[in-house]
């Protein structure tokens, strides 16, 4: 028996800090029975930042249902933080320096002086910056003053819609003629199944030009969130194919599919 373990929802410091140190006093009574008990592991991940806190703070105080596709409503922590004054390995740091309840020192005080190893799983923050999510569009639905696009693919390639939020990095349009009508052409994402709430996107995103079908839709920073294990062929559709880009130690970037995918 090595140790224990846990798993919070959520990137809140103190109270992952209280649980760990609970779990090394587990690990010091685990000891006295035989044990080993020299680790403990609290799950993941590490937060990570995608914009600035004004922007954040600014676009949590003004989102409301109009934002969305059916008047969708999403409360402010349904959605991942998308800023976080600590984030990637400072989250870690301050996560070590937060003193748990009913202790005098830090937690890495904590860990040194009963001699356990800590583990965690950083998730998302090792893909910061990395990944893209490509759709094409199918099809263009007027609505009452936006647009449905529907698009070649299923929410499940975005995570955040699995766990009932919005992933909300805005797309990208990538037109497939230069001659795209410029403007403001509010729309949201539908995907390919009959589910009414396979939605890729349900805020209404301002975009610049008039999206058509055949255009591209193109999802940044989706490292952290493309599911595999959420997709499936049970649709009837293609599991979609990856594409690896290398730009270590070349002149400019090279592409190529997937060797691992099946």
């Amino acid at each position: 028996m090595e140790g224990f373990s846990f798993h919070l929802s959520g990137y809140a410091l103190q109270p992952r800090a209280d649980l760990a140190a609970r779990l090394v006093d587990r690990c010091l009574t685990a000891r006295v029975q035989g044990l080993e008990a020299s680790r403990i592991s609290i799950g993941g991940g590490l937060p990570i930042s995608y914009t600035d806190a004004d922007s954040w703070h600014g676009f949590l105080a003004a989102q409301n249902s109009g934002h969305y596709h059916a008047g969708r409503t999403f409360h402010t922590g349904d959605f991942y933080p998308y800023y976080s004054p600590a984030a990637g390995a400072d989250a870690l740091a301050a996560l070590l320096t937060t003193r748990p309840e009913g202790h005098g020192a830090p937690l890495s005080s904590v860990l040194g002086d009963a001699g356990v190893t800590l583990l965690l799983e950083p998730g998302r923050a090792l893909l910061h910056q990395a990944g893209a999510t490509v759709f094409r569009i199918q099809g263009v639905k007027e609505r009452d003053g936006y647009r449905i696009l529907t698009v070649d693919g299923t929410s499940l390639s975005l995570s955040e819609q699995w766990f009932n939020s919005e992933y909300l990095p805005d797309p990208v349009l990538v037109p497939r003629d230069r001659d795209a009508e410029e403007g403001t052409f509010p729309a949201s994402v539908g995907a390919a199944t009959c589910l009414e709430s396979d939605m890729p996107t349900w805020r209404k995103i301002p975009f610049r030009r008039r999206p058509r079908t055949g255009d591209l839709l193109v999802y940044p920073n989706t490292a952290g969130y493309q599911m595999d294990s959420n997709e499936s062929p049970f649709h009837d559709l293609a599991i979609p194919p990856k594409i690896v880009v290398d730009h270590t130690d070349r002149p400019r970037p090279r592409w190529r599919m997937d060797r691992h995918f099946t």
